[in-house]
């Protein structure tokens, strides 16, 4: 391969690295909406794509011995928009300002510099042949806007990186920001030169030729990896941020919910017993029995509010343990035992398995967790078991109360056995309700070993 044929080959890899940036640049800057400058990034791409269309269209053209896909007058012309596009990017960098609109008046200096550089190339049109027209457009184009563009938005990143909107990022991009500058820089000095020699070709060496287009082609790659590692960054923070909505979006229904609850049943019940003792202020000496009943219902009715705002508390535990399967339930029954002042039992049967992934057991405490809140919610028991056994193929976990029960038929599907059907759903495992009215309630559920735990 000679020289000339591998500046072919640079040259055209050029062309493919500024054209996929371009899209890249089109396609992605516009869905980052916390990155201040995106809406500049169209003049960015605007460069990228008229530099490969060029790049592609002087050096396919020669090769395949055709003549050229656009004419020469139109191939300056779209040297030119690329060119001013560049320095249009690199003048709003350099003068930027927080959340700057593009307007025709901030776009005044480089339509200036365009409409002169376009009167001087109509005006060359007319004197000199079209093909030393299109030399001479891209060399006054390069030379006029690309060079001082690339240096003066190397100056801009400089001294101030792309914003992403939350200042943590700011060390994060300064990296990016400045290789895109030096990229910049590097590559409206090299295109310039090129610019001029194809106007004045000196007695150079021929190796020239190709070195600069492969300092060319290393200032793309290098700008694009930097706008690639930025839009990384910043859809980083995008989905930071979108997580702390979420986040407290979940924070504010969870505390109009509490907000709810206790309004509708422990107030309501602090309340009662209020008004139950008002009365038993105006019994006390016209009837001292009767007085003193009321004051024992009015203990009972505030011991039941107690343990009602244990088990509550125990509802709004969101720890889960982290300990082994065994030592987790244990630490599950005594808080809830804790909490409820229900008797609780752990039971483990078969040959123990400490192997089960972690996410797996914080799916399984959720579980039981929920089963619980659901015996000291609903179920009036006094004692609740929780059996665990481990098989050759499958390990179940039981929670069993000795309370109401209910008649079987439809299952009741509130929100909590949703959440448990769910996670059973995730563990692969199946799920099992059995009741009878006074037997209480025994949810089952048996969950198969994965690769590994067997």
């Amino acid at each position: 391969m000679t020289l000339y044929d591998l500046g072919l080959v640079l040259e055209f890899l050029r062309g493919l690295v500024f054209f996929v940036q371009g899209l890249l640049i089109f396609f992605v800057a516009p869905r980052i909406s916390r990155l201040e400058e995106a809406r500049w990034m169209s003049f960015l791409a605007t460069f990228s794509l008229c530099e490969s269309v060029a790049v592609w269209d002087r050096i396919l053209a020669p090769a395949l011995l055709l003549p050229f896909v656009f004419s020469p007058l139109l191939q300056a012309l779209l040297l030119g928009v690329g060119s001013a596009s560049l320095l249009a990017f690199a003048e709003f960098l350099f003068f930027r300002s927080r959340g700057e609109s593009i307007t025709l008046a901030r776009m005044a200096p480089v339509l200036v510099v365009f409409s002169l550089w376009l009167t001087g190339l109509l005006g060359a049109a007319r004197a000199v042949p079209l093909i030393q027209v299109a030399r001479i457009g891209e060399a006054s184009a390069r030379l006029g806007m690309g060079l001082p563009g690339g240096w003066l938005a190397c100056w801009g990143l400089f001294r101030r990186p792309l914003s992403a909107g939350s200042s943590r990022y700011v060390p994060l991009i300064r990296s990016p920001s400045r290789l895109m500058g030096g990229a910049l820089a590097m590559l409206g000095t090299t295109t310039g030169i090129l610019g001029f020699l194809r106007v004045f070709p000196p007695s150079a060496p021929v190796w020239l030729y190709p070195a600069l287009s492969a300092l060319a082609l290393l200032s793309g790659i290098a700008l694009s990896t930097g706008l690639a590692r930025t839009f990384a960054i910043v859809q980083r923070e995008v989905e930071q941020w979108a997580a702390e909505v979420l986040e407290a979006q979940a924070l504010a229904a969870d505390r109009e919910r509490i907000s709810r609850e206790l309004h509708d049943g422990i107030i309501q019940s602090i309340y009662a017993a209020g008004l139950m003792l008002e009365g038993v202020q105006a019994q006390m000496l016209e009837d001292p029995a009767a007085a003193q009943a009321q004051i024992s219902r009015v203990m009972m009715a505030l011991n039941q509010t107690i343990q009602e705002i244990r088990r509550y508390i125990f509802n709004l535990r969101g720890g889960l343990p982290e300990a082994d399967l065994i030592e987790g339930l244990e630490a599950l029954l005594q808080e809830f035992r804790i909490n409820t002042l229900l008797e609780t039992r752990l039971i483990v049967r078969g040959e123990v398995r400490d192997v089960i992934s972690v996410e797996r057991k914080q799916h399984i405490f959720q579980i039981v967790r929920e089963a619980l809140a659901n015996v000291a919610r609903h179920a009036h028991a006094r004692k609740v078991e929780v059996r665990l056994t481990f098989g050759p193929t499958a390990f179940q976990v039981q929670v069993a109360d000795d309370g109401v029960g209910f008649a079987m038929g439809p299952v009741p599907t509130g929100q909590g056995l949703r959440n448990i059907r769910e996670r059973a759903r995730l563990l692969d495992g199946t799920l099992d309700i059995e009741s009878a009215p006074g037997q209480g309630v025994t949810l089952t559920l048996t969950v198969p070993y994965q690769r590994g735990e067997m």
